[in-house]
């Protein structure tokens, strides 16, 4: 097998990067406790990094902000540490993950609306007789047994019936969990793979089991949640909305914890491809989770390039490497960068002065150029008006994406995904 040869800039030797050694990676710590655990989200943020970062460079009482909260690592670990917090993400399914993993419900009360919503799913299926309707999909039957849609209706039709809105998102997250679980996509991928035939043929998943499991799964999760929160706990806001125009006002945030996406959607992660089949199942609208991908950083028509927009030396000499390669590539390498330091500026103004911005960053490969990612932000942030005050390199552990790949699709060529991230801590002077 060929390796693809690597366009790399010199590494990042900043007199402000990490010096002291301290473990970020956190490789044997549980990232799934609490309500970190009730539903996977490609590319998430781990706990951990969250947590540490809220602790060192925010107080009690403080308002922490995540503008791409994805599933809402920040948010959570900024409740159980007395913050308020906001999340804000154009990801109508982060949106709603988000909602349900900070919103508390005591154990009991999940525990007896299960034992009604048992005898209720009982009580549809003898009714229905696979009458029910199904949420309208393209493809569906593609993507699902016919007898799993059924069941899935019943189950989605019983959920119905909960009175209290956050007990009945609850279960519509379980709902949405079991949904994936049970359809014939690739379960080891976050992109929109379907299984192989023969593995289809074999795949005959029990949904009710499922569900009941998964269900039994998040409940002590959730407790385990409510139990941690500190007396009078603050709480957290998650908006559907782009980040750069939040309805957040100017200087009011004590520190930002965020991840952005890595820029390309089609060839890293697809956020929108692994919500949209979830999504359909507890009535998210369909357009808005399948245009999750256009519509997010870098998804949108790309712009011609403009040296003097971005004031990046290193995005400049990005630029180049990458258009000497793909001059296709390369609009759409700008087009993110432009869309990004949006974001940031966006951050510069709601921040107070004093406050921090805590940005996690992979640097990914583009047109097998490896792009720093790391030192872009630096330099965009700069420009801006935001201070460096050191970048953290950080190993990852573990990780859904391989980690060699064809990114061009060239037969018999590989290349290395990304094994590293790093933490940019910016300041507002």
């Amino acid at each position: 097998m060929v390796m693809m040869e690597q366009s790399r800039l010199p590494e990042f030797d900043s007199e402000n990067s990490e010096k002291v050694v301290e473990d970020w990676t956190f490789a044997k710590e549980d990232t799934k406790y609490m309500t970190h655990g009730l539903h996977a989200y490609p590319a998430r943020m781990i706990p951990q990094i969250a947590q540490r970062l809220i602790h060192r460079y925010s107080e009690a009482g403080n308002t922490v902000w995540d503008p791409f909260c994805g599933s809402g690592s920040a948010l959570v670990e900024s409740m159980l540490a007395d913050r308020d917090s906001i999340g804000t993400d154009l990801n109508p399914f982060a949106v709603f993950l988000s909602k349900v993993k900070t919103t508390p419900i005591d154990s009991e009360i999940l525990r007896k609306t299960n034992e009604k919503l048992d005898r209720k799913i009982i009580s549809v299926q003898k009714k229905s007789h696979g009458t029910l309707e199904i949420p309208e999909m393209h493809n569906v039957d593609l993507w699902y047994k016919k007898y799993v849609q059924d069941d899935l209706a019943v189950i989605k039709t019983a959920i119905s019936s909960i009175g209290d809105l956050g007990v009945r998102d609850f279960f519509r997250l379980c709902l949405a969990h079991t949904a994936r679980a049970t359809s014939n996509l690739k379960k080891s991928e976050f992109k929109i793979v379907r299984m192989k035939e023969e593995e289809r043929e074999k795949f005959n998943p029990d949904v009710y089991e499922l569900f009941k499991a998964n269900v039994r799964r998040c409940i002590p999760l959730m407790g385990s949640f409510v139990k941690a929160l500190p007396v009078d706990h603050k709480v957290s806001k998650v908006l559907y909305v782009d980040n750069r125009e939040p309805p957040i006002e100017d200087d009011s945030v004590h520190l930002i914890v965020t991840s952005p996406p890595y820029g390309d959607h089609s060839t890293t992660v697809a956020y929108g491809q692994f919500s949209r089949y979830p999504a359909h199942w507890i009535s998210l609208d369909y357009e808005d989770v399948k245009s999750v991908d256009r519509r997010g950083l870098g998804g949108r028509s790309p712009r011609e390039y403009d040296e003097s927009l971005l004031d990046s030396d290193t995005l400049k000499e990005t630029y180049r490497l990458v258009f000497k390669n793909s001059p296709k590539r390369a609009k759409q390498f700008f087009n993110f960068f432009f869309e990004y330091n949006q974001s940031i500026e966006s951050m510069v103004l709601k921040l107070k002065t004093g406050g921090h911005a805590c940005i996690v960053v992979g640097n990914r490969l583009m047109s097998r150029v490896r792009i720093p990612t790391h030192r872009i932000t630096v330099e965009l942030g700069s420009a801006l008006g935001f201070e460096h005050k050191i970048t953290i390199p950080r190993r990852i552990p573990t990780k859904r994406m391989p980690w060699k790949t064809a990114p061009e699709n060239i037969p018999g060529l590989k290349a290395d995904t990304m094994h590293n991230e790093h933490i940019v801590i910016l300041r507002k002077d």
